[in-house]
């Protein structure tokens, strides 16, 4: 029988490592990294108010980014609030559009303050409109609008920036990442003091290019288990022979007697 207590020890103990080893490094890859950021063609971005789930009544943010002139990515239509059509769905759009859809595409920077450790984006219906919002999953009633519908209606929405947002791009030493802020002016916009319970704020991001590396288990040294024993199969049933196309034989003639 083998023996499950003898394999699985080795996983536990290398995930413990594993974890302990990225826990120990955080501190000094937050000092040692920092990311900034510099302005883009706000033209060649659109922000989106994107509808999903049952009978597509919730909305999630996404950003589109017109990377070549090559084929458009989207088409606005006139009126309020600005219906979207996301074009490039419906083309192979690599090289041409750029599509952000969650926090490995898009964060908050207010200033020079990285703040996506911190908050995430949601869309909320307020009135007759959709608003962006970053709220902080772990803070109460700490949230900041950041945009707006300017109205309702069904399918994709533009999301307006309010008054000190705009689109920036993720830098690393100076070299531009595919990664966008939704970026604060300090001047107008406040951070919101605090922060989320059992969380530490860190003085950077971890760098990005950081990666875990696994430690492979030891080679097997103890032989498989048997493989289990079965019956033979029975032998096959004989089929009845065909039955043939010949015809059959005429009848016997028989000479009458007198």
């Amino acid at each position: 029988m083998l023996n499950l207590h003898r394999w699985l020890t080795p996983l536990i103990a290398v995930g413990i490592g594993v974890a302990s080893s990225a826990l120990s490094t955080l501190p000094m890859a937050a000092q040692a990294v920092q990311f900034g950021s510099q302005q883009v063609d706000q033209g060649r971005f659109i922000l989106l108010a994107s509808p999903f789930g049952v009978e597509r009544r919730g909305y999630q943010l996404l950003i589109l980014e017109q990377l070549t002139n090559q084929r458009r990515c989207w088409q606005e239509y006139e009126g309020t609030p600005t219906r979207v059509d996301p074009l490039l769905l419906t083309f192979d759009f690599t090289n041409i559009c750029n599509r952000m859809t969650d926090s490995n595409g898009y964060s908050l920077r207010i200033g020079g303050e990285d703040l996506g450790w911190r908050f995430i984006f949601t869309i909320v219906p307020q009135g007759n409109e959709l608003v962006l919002m970053a709220n902080s999953p772990r803070e109460r009633d700490v949230q900041i609008p950041i945009g707006r519908t300017r109205g309702l209606a069904e399918g994709y929405l533009k999301i307006h920036l309010d008054n000190g947002w705009e689109l920036t791009r993720r830098t690393y030493q100076n070299r531009p990442l595919g990664h966008v802020y939704l970026w604060g002016n300090p001047q107008m916009v406040a951070v919101p003091e605090g922060g989320p319970v059992g969380i530490n704020q860190p003085t950077a991001l971890p760098a990005p290019d950081r990666e875990i590396i696994i430690t492979p288990l030891p080679p097997r040294t103890e032989p498989l288990p048997p493989a289990p024993r079965t019956n033979p199969l029975p032998p096959p049933v004989p089929q009845p022979a065909p039955p043939t196309n010949r015809p059959l034989p005429p009848p016997e003639r028989r000479i009458p007697t007198f």
